[in-house]
């Protein structure tokens, strides 16, 4: 799990994140892309082989109680800035927002030294945030980038 998505978690109150979800996320994939075994996320998928793909992860937090967040376009995007502050050499900065299957989303993508390409997506439906990392060592290919952001758009969560 990111640094700053684990700081994310200790700050927000009434919300748990637990592997129970797991089974609660929805995933559709392409046929290219496979799951991973990775203990950081709830989880983890790669194109092709892996060994020139980019890293899709998915995490999220459920509210329980207290007052409910504010999940506006530009909190979202907010959050995705913040957990792309990592990427060192930063050349490149890209946000939008919209809304997609799930409710509200906010991404930001972010190019640099290391790693090349970082796409952070989080996905609200006011009750429930997902959040989608697309991390690239290496530099994807478009088609890896259009499938990524597919992905992570037409996830749900029941």
């Amino acid at each position: 799990m990111l640094p700053a998505l684990k700081e994310w978690y200790s700050r927000i109150r009434g919300f748990s994140n637990s592997t129970i979800m797991e089974s609660r996320l929805k995933v559709r994939l392409y046929p290219e892309w496979r799951q991973v075994q990775d203990t950081t996320a709830l989880a983890s998928y790669v194109r092709g082989d892996g060994s020139n793909s980019g890293r899709l992860q998915f995490s999220l937090a459920e509210y329980q109680h207290g007052k409910v967040p504010d999940a506006t376009e530009k909190t979202l995007i907010g959050i995705c800035e913040k957990l792309t502050n990592g990427v060192r050499g930063r050349k490149e900065m890209l946000s939008r927002s919209g809304k997609c299957e799930f409710g509200t989303y906010g991404t930001v993508v972010a190019m640099g030294d290391f790693p090349i390409r970082l796409q952070v997506w989080v996905l609200s439906n006011e009750r429930v945030f997902i959040l989608v990392t697309h991390t690239c060592e290496k530099e994807p290919t478009s088609q890896e980038v259009t499938e990524a952001e597919k992905i992570a758009l037409m996830t749900g969560f029941s």
